[in-house]
């Protein structure tokens, strides 16, 4: 037998949740929550083998449960259960080491396969979710190959010293030019990158291999 946690705050959404999964002769729903916090203690009093999840709850949104319950409870497993898709959730979900990300109007039959395969080690997106990640991805892609053409050397290499941590200051004594001109190229660099602070520089560095 399966068992499964609820965790949402509307209560007759997951209350009717609740009813679909339970018809199923291999599905059991051992508890309800409302909130993050609420699953984690059910969740260390009843381990159950599913956590439905919500992300927009009181308290502690289900983002964040999700990762406490993943670095505590190995063997649960998390299905993100949303009407949100929304492309930062997504990807912070999968962070969090969510097992599948489904939307609110999936059909009956599919929810109860989706715990079925979950539970089978299976990792479950919704279409509309794969769309979203494809179109996420396409989008580093795309940065990876065109930053060189964007940036000149000299700029990727300031790049480079931002995301190491090293100050205006200390890039001007690594390569050799006054502060004065690497304050300027680093105002040009986020000027071509669409940027508004270092910080943003330094993710950029990560995500496209500069660092």
């Amino acid at each position: 037998m399966i068992k499964v946690i609820l965790a949402d705050d509307q209560v007759l959404l997951r209350e009717s949740i609740g009813y679909i999964l339970d018809n199923d002769e291999e599905i059991t729903v051992v508890g309800m929550a409302g909130n993050g916090y609420e699953v984690i203690k059910l969740c260390e009093k009843l381990r159950p083998d599913i956590v439905l999840m919500d992300i927009e709850m009181p308290q502690l949104d289900g983002v964040n449960a999700t990762k406490i319950i993943k670095e505590n409870y190995k063997s649960t497993k998390v299905i993100i259960l949303t009407t949100f898709e929304n492309p930062d959730n997504i990807m912070e979900s999968f962070v969090a080491d969510a097992d599948g990300y489904i939307v609110k109007n999936i059909s009956h039959k599919d929810l109860v396969l989706t715990v079925k395969c979950v539970h089978s080690g299976l990792t479950v997106i919704h279409k509309s979710v794969k769309e979203i990640m494809i179109n996420r991805f396409k989008g580093f892609s795309d940065y990876k190959l065109k930053y060189k053409d964007i940036l000149t050397e000299k700029e990727i290499e300031i790049v480079r010293l931002i995301a190491q941590g090293c100050s205006n200051k200390e890039i001007a004594s690594t390569l050799n030019y006054s502060e004065g001109t690497i304050k300027n190229n680093v105002s040009k660099i986020l000027e071509k990158l669409d940027m508004s602070d270092r910080m943003q520089i330094a993710i950029f560095a990560i995500e496209n291999g500069i660092v």
